[in-house]
């Protein structure tokens, strides 16, 4: 078999890839949080390999993704079902805003990112985190987070009923009561023991 990749394991090279003068403080604090990361997560490892691969501009098929990830990470990396691996680890990366393509074009077969390679509309929520918010969060008992918790899941399903109930005026408050705690809990009260 024809060795596809020569890059050594994802975590060595994104480590070395912060060290990289030229980089913001920022983007090489991230890559090496990353760095540290795959370190203990094979699945964080083999999605920075496949990233590696595609970055290379080319498409590749499935097998030369299986073969060259496998070398960089290690033979087990895949799981038992490949297939399905690769397919979660694609999804996630295009959730993350990468533009991966596949092409089915004689002789140009495979996946590929597309130009440009990250989506140009944010999908990440604009507004800052509320950090005092969840530092008073953190400062609460077990059991006054419960009734916080129980008070929001209390809150939605009485708002769900509203809406369902104006949506639908003809429905009795049995069916509102049970499509409610169907959308907002995904059960009804059948389903419970």
């Amino acid at each position: 078999m024809e060795k596809i990749s020569t890059l050594p394991q994802p975590a060595v090279q994104w480590k070395l890839d912060a060290r990289k003068p030229g980089q913001s403080l920022q983007t090489q604090l991230r890559l090496a949080a990353m760095a540290a990361h795959m370190q203990v997560d094979k699945t964080a490892a083999r999605r920075a390999a496949l990233i590696d691969l595609l970055a290379d501009g080319r498409p590749h098929t499935r097998e030369e993704i299986w073969d060259s990830v496998a070398q960089r990470v290690g033979k087990d990396c895949w799981g038992k079902i490949p297939r399905e691996a690769l397919a979660r680890d694609l999804a996630t990366l295009r959730k993350g805003g990468i533009r991966i393509a596949y092409s089915r074009r004689p002789q140009i077969v495979g996946y590929y990112l597309q130009y440009p390679p990250f989506e140009s509309s944010s999908t990440w929520p604009e507004e800052p985190i509320n950090w005092t918010l969840i530092d008073r969060l953190r400062q609460l008992s077990p059991a006054e987070k419960n009734n916080l918790a129980f008070a929001a899941a209390d809150f939605a399903l009485n708002q769900k009923k509203l809406i369902l109930a104006e949506e639908n005026p003809d429905w009795s408050s049995t069916r509102v009561d049970h499509e409610a705690r169907r959308l907002v809990f995904g059960v009804t009260p059948e389903m419970l023991p």
